[in-house]
């Protein structure tokens, strides 16, 4: 059984029950806390958190999101209309 990161358990308390796939690949990119955080708070809808500026997420804070995002709404190329 491979050891979980000291971060694993963060990822999922932020993120919810992710599969394990997207778990790990969150976990590769070696994310600090304040990262996954950010992301989090992005992803509930608080980007007012980074400030009048309204940043843009970028770096890792990017790359988690999109893997935690991923698979949440089907493409413009996946939609079929019924």
């Amino acid at each position: 059984m491979a050891t979980k990161s000291p971060i694993h358990s963060e990822i999922q308390r932020l993120f919810g029950a992710l599969d394990d796939d997207k778990t790990r690949q969150i976990d590769q990119l070696n994310p600090t806390l304040n990262e996954l955080e950010i992301t989090a708070a992005y992803l509930a809808g608080m980007d007012d958190i980074m400030g009048k500026e309204r940043l843009p997420l970028a770096g890792k804070t990017a790359e988690i999101y999109e893997i935690v995002s991923r698979d949440e709404f089907p493409g413009e190329d996946e939609y079929r209309p019924g």
